[in-house]
């Protein structure tokens, strides 16, 4: 992963989320605390990853999630308190960005990491192909947010959901996407 925008609403949780990527490799991290700085940042530099802690100083930050989803190619990860987190998941989940319940669990956040870091890498070499990446990131945000849901609901590791995602797809003859939106939905009761 090289660079990660870090919108959040105090020095504390900024803190905490930098010690929550301390395993991770990024190059450089941005932080802004408001939609209008986060825009003005997402305008201009590429991120691999936009985390939102909510709520931000002055709003929710949903509407920077969605906006992010809308305007970037880069992963975004919605943190947010229980009650926030139940009010936007299906929001969230439709326009393709992560979301964690606060208190956020190291372990699963783990992988969620490497999920993205993954994510990541398949959006540098389809830049590196010169390949329109606008057209197939929507498809990788929406598998990631169905491997997402399997390693919470079933704390799994990451390639065990992908593979799961690209089991249920090839049994039930659906396109990779299709299928990752029926999992969210429910279709996998157990693995």
């Amino acid at each position: 992963m090289q660079d990660i925008l870090l919108v959040t609403n105090t020095d504390a949780s900024e803190g905490f989320i930098k010690e929550l990527l301390m395993n991770t490799t990024y190059s450089r991290m941005l932080n802004a605390y408001n939609f209008s700085d986060a825009t003005n940042l997402l305008d201009v530099n590429r991120f691999d990853l936009v985390i939102i802690n909510a709520p931000m100083r002055h709003e929710l930050g949903d509407r920077l999630a969605k906006y992010a989803a809308q305007r970037t190619t880069s992963s975004i990860l919605f943190i947010a308190r229980e009650s926030t987190y139940e009010q936007t998941l299906e929001i969230m989940h439709s326009f393709g960005v992560l979301s964690v319940k606060k208190p956020v669990p190291v372990k699963p956040f783990s992988q969620l990491i490497k999920l993205i870091e993954n994510s990541s890498k398949r959006v540098a070499k389809l830049y590196s192909e010169g390949t329109e990446v606008l057209n197939i990131i929507d498809q990788l945000r929406t598998v990631d947010v169905a491997k997402w849901f399997l390693i919470q609901k079933y704390n799994i590791t990451e390639s065990q959901a992908h593979r799961i995602v690209e089991k249920y797809a090839m049994d039930h003859q659906l396109p990779k996407n299709t299928a990752a939106e029926k999992i969210v939905q429910g279709a996998v009761i157990e693995i």
